[in-house]
């Protein structure tokens, strides 16, 4: 009705719908705009699909680990595995400086979480990741933690946070358990990359 008013006061027709040019010309119009608002509505339902796409936290097993490592090598790139939970303070601290590496090197660095959080925190690791960013697909171990720390490294205890670098031919290049700065992190990538220094 408003439109209709909107069309009177523009063009000044003052009569209601008597031919068959003007029922034509306001079906265009409404057809018009029907298909405006929906190509809208269409673009926004893809961008939400396409975030949704890509799943935060999948449960990773001890067994997969090395076969997800071995996805990203033969994409040729360095791939930085980083074990971490909220309820680690030095793992929360250095967080967003893999991130910032991570969009840094995007071309050629990987960076592979796997949350160690409990089952019941798991919502609360989701928000974090969501809140640092986190765009790419993440982990989160699943089972027994003995086999989960010796399928990562035979070296490491099972402190966190917990880093582990590999070229992009597949060799570890560096590891470390406990919190590192920025400059260790671009460092040992820069190695990892063959980038002389």
């Amino acid at each position: 009705m408003i439109i209709v008013w909107i069309w009177n006061a523009i063009f000044g027709i003052h009569h209601q719908f008597n031919s068959i040019f003007m029922k034509l010309l306001y079906i265009l119009l409404f057809s018009l705009i029907f298909i405006a608002c929906g190509s809208a509505n269409s673009d926004g339902d893809q961008n939400s699909n396409e975030t949704e796409a890509v799943e935060l936290l999948t449960d990773i097993a001890s067994e997969e680990i090395e076969t997800i490592i071995a996805k990203h090598n033969a994409d040729g790139k360095v791939v930085l595995v980083n074990i971490w939970a909220t309820w680690c303070g030095p793992c929360v601290e250095e967080f967003p400086d893999i991130v910032e590496l991570k969009h840094k090197y995007k071309d050629q660095l990987e960076v592979v979480f796997i949350s160690a959080d409990f089952p019941e925190d798991r919502e609360r690791a989701l928000q974090f990741m969501k809140d640092q960013k986190v765009t790419w697909e993440t982990y989160m171990k699943t089972g027994k933690d003995e086999p989960f720390i010796n399928a990562i490294s035979s070296d490491w205890s099972g402190a966190l946070p917990f880093t582990k670098i590999y070229s992009k031919e597949g060799q570890i290049t560096s590891y470390w358990e406990n919190k590192a700065s920025f400059e260790t992190f671009e460092t040992a990538i820069l190695e990892a990359l063959n980038v002389n220094l």
